[in-house]
């Protein structure tokens, strides 16, 4: 959680960009990561799993009541793969014994058993519906599942079952789609979203489960690999035979390349009228990494003319739930 005004600000730079939705994980993160000017939040689960510490969900209500004072919408993954034993390792890890690595870019942990075990499964299951009946004193007192003016979708986790993938298989192909089934029978408000969360790459962000899902509404893509015109059209090709929407969910670039990467990402998306939003936004940014910030001037230009450009192309979907 940023400090207020950095928050603030990062929201007004995201509005004035032209910008409608901000996603966000709930996991734990240390003070001033990436050199960022915030507190030290606690995961949901930061001491055992099901016992839940809400104080991430409480910074989070006022998140939500910032963006919806400024028309933005909040998309929030319920949980990152990534801490299962790769770049962190939450209550999860302990209860589970899931191996871990200590050097997640190179390998990922085989956190198989998350997936596969029903115990695990059905704890799990209990951090989603927590979160979901959870209520924001900044909107009446309402569950976060009825908070459509401030939430455009949930997710379960941030790429699911993540560099477990052999042979194009995952540990458990139907994991995402009970998840996501979970999510819908708490949430009966169709102004809000149930999307997938990405994986790693085209490839395994589209797995054919996603699309014949019927509690998924939206596939979201993930890739670093580069834009790829045909890899994108065919996932929206396949999202209209199984009446789903796609969303180009994170992208980014770095480096010397990092504007021109992000010019070929976002011109793909928007010739396709695909939505897409970026990876990431940060104050301060990072030009040699991910992170972007308003001062990298040929970046962020790069950003808001796309986003820009995007209000006037016919989109492959209407997205209602923006209204």
């Amino acid at each position: 959680q940023l400090v207020d005004n950095d928050r603030h600000e990062v929201l007004d730079q995201l509005k004035a960009g032209g910008f409608k939705t901000v996603r966000i994980f709930l996991s734990s993160v240390g003070r001033n990561a990436k050199g960022a000017n915030n507190v030290g939040v606690n995961d949901l689960e930061q001491n055992s799993v099901g016992n839940y510490d809400d104080s991430i969900l409480s910074l989070v209500d006022q998140l939500m009541a910032d963006c919806y004072q400024r028309g933005l919408k909040l998309i929030i993954a319920m949980h990152d793969r990534w801490s299962l034993g790769c770049w962190a390792s939450d209550a999860y890890v302990a209860k589970y014994n899931l191996p871990t690595t200590s050097n997640c870019q190179q390998h990922a942990n085989i956190a198989n058993d998350f997936y596969t075990r029903s115990d695990a499964q059905a704890d799990f299951d209990r951090r989603l519906v927590h979160i979901l009946n959870y209520r924001n004193p900044h909107f009446n007192n309402r569950p976060w599942s009825e908070l459509s003016e401030a939430v455009l979708g949930f997710e379960p986790q941030n790429e699911s079952q993540g560099g477990l993938e052999l042979n194009g298989n995952v540990p458990n192909p139907n994991w995402l789609c009970d998840r996501a089934t979970t999510i819908r029978k708490q949430v009966s408000n169709r102004k809000i979203l149930v999307l997938s969360g990405g994986g790693v790459g085209y490839s395994n962000s589209q797995l054919s489960q996603y699309f014949n899902c019927p509690a998924l509404d939206v596939v979201a893509i993930h890739s670093y690999e580069g834009a790829d015109t045909s890899k994108l059209q065919s996932a929206v090709q396949l999202a209209n035979v199984h009446k789903k929407r796609v969303i180009f969910e994170e992208f980014g670039g770095s480096g010397g390349s990092k504007a021109s990467s992000l010019a070929a990402y976002t011109n793909v998306a928007n010739s396709l009228g695909l939505p897409w939003m970026f990876w990431e936004i940060l104050k301060p940014g990072n030009p040699s990494d991910l992170e972007t910030w308003v001062d990298e001037k040929d970046a962020w230009v790069t950003l808001t003319n796309a986003a820009t450009k995007s209000k006037n192309i016919k989109g492959a979907w209407q997205w209602p739930e923006l209204n």
